[in-house]
């Protein structure tokens, strides 16, 4: 399973929206190359978009699945305020939220029930993990 990101961001949240996507690609990267995950032809691309509310009409969701191509476009809204105003953890949770929320395609690109699992545990530890490994990022 590969993992790789990019956003869909209006100015004032790109640096911590930026900041989480470094931090999650190295991190997923990481973590899907030493478990069950590796063997899943798959490819996560996760564009989440990051606008405020009065620009969600233009910039809606678009996640979705390629069948054929073995691709995952995971491209939820995530909340603007959290990456404009928010801590750092607060942004990593908002930024875990956004990927959960494709999840169950995996399974439509035949990952076992395990597989899912594993994937699903470690999302749920991610957050903990990159505070963690990454002590030295703040907020701003």
């Amino acid at each position: 399973m590969e993992f790789w990101a990019s956003s869909e961001t209006f100015e004032p949240a790109d640096t911590a929206t930026e900041r989480c996507r470094q931090c999650f690609e190295s991190h997923l990267g990481g973590a899907f190359k030493t478990t069950i995950l590796k063997s899943l032809t798959v490819e996560f691309r996760y564009i989440p978009i990051v606008m405020p509310k009065d620009m969600h009409d233009k910039y809606t969701e678009r996640s979705k699945l390629r069948r054929k191509a073995r691709i995952i476009d995971c491209a939820p809204q995530l909340d603007f305020e959290t990456f404009v105003n928010g801590s750092f953890k607060e942004q990593l949770i908002e930024y875990t939220r956004g990927i959960a929320t494709c999840t169950p395609m995996l399974a439509k690109l035949g990952a076992t029930p395990e597989q899912v699992a594993v994937f699903e545990e470690i999302l749920s530890h991610a957050v903990d993990r990159i505070m963690e490994e990454r002590p030295d990022l703040t907020r701003h």
